[in-house]
């Protein structure tokens, strides 16, 4: 029988979670809608992180490993802003235990964008980005995608999964980048302002 690949879309958000979903304080907004079998996701949420600490965040991809579940992470560095990374996690569903494994390349673009697509793994295909927008409070993170599963179980199923489960985990994504936040700022230039007259 063919694994499942539901758990692709958790190796992915997973880039740094660790924890429980936050209250209504950063203004969490996630959206799943299906065409026929492939799924589009899009999610929001603002943080208190700067722009520059925001994509510290993004891209620190062996954190990963701090969300229940995900039992590696490794990146490999291709090229200046190109990253590889393999992931590897144990996920229940409908009472099995089932291991999968992903290897995704993602193309960073300092400070603004994080781009993904799957090279391999448990779906027929898996691709999005991550946008960080400046705000006067710090950043809103973005996140658009698009999961094509490949998997024997009913859509609806799936569907279930997409709809409870995917608001938690961008919830714990956006809950740690709180907790980091001293953390990663203090990994970036202080923003200057300018001096009025």
């Amino acid at each position: 029988m063919k694994r499942t690949s539901i758990s692709v879309v958790a190796l992915f958000l997973a880039l740094a979670a660790n924890a429980t979903p936050l209250s209504g304080d950063n203004a969490l907004q996630v959206e799943v809608q299906r065409n026929g079998g492939t799924y589009l996701l899009n999610a929001r949420f603002d943080t208190s992180l700067s722009q520059c600490a925001a994509y510290l965040y993004l891209t620190d991809y062996e954190s990963a490993t701090k969300l229940p579940g995900i039992l590696d992470s490794k990146a490999y560095r291709e090229s200046d802003n190109t990253v590889k990374v393999e992931r590897t996690a144990e996920e229940r569903v409908l009472f099995m235990r089932i291991h999968l494994h992903s290897v995704m390349e993602f193309t960073e673009y300092p400070n603004n964008k994080l781009t993904f697509t799957q090279l391999s793994g448990d779906s027929k295909s898996f691709s999005g980005h991550w946008l960080i927008e400046p705000t006067p409070s710090g950043s809103t993170l973005r996140f658009e995608g698009r999961w094509e599963p490949d998997t024997l179980l009913p859509l609806f199923i799936i569907d279930h999964f997409a709809k409870h489960d995917l608001e938690k985990r961008f919830g714990e994504i956006a809950r740690l980048a709180e907790e980091q936040n001293a953390e990663l700022s203090g990994k970036c230039p202080q923003a200057t302002r300018l001096a009025t007259r």
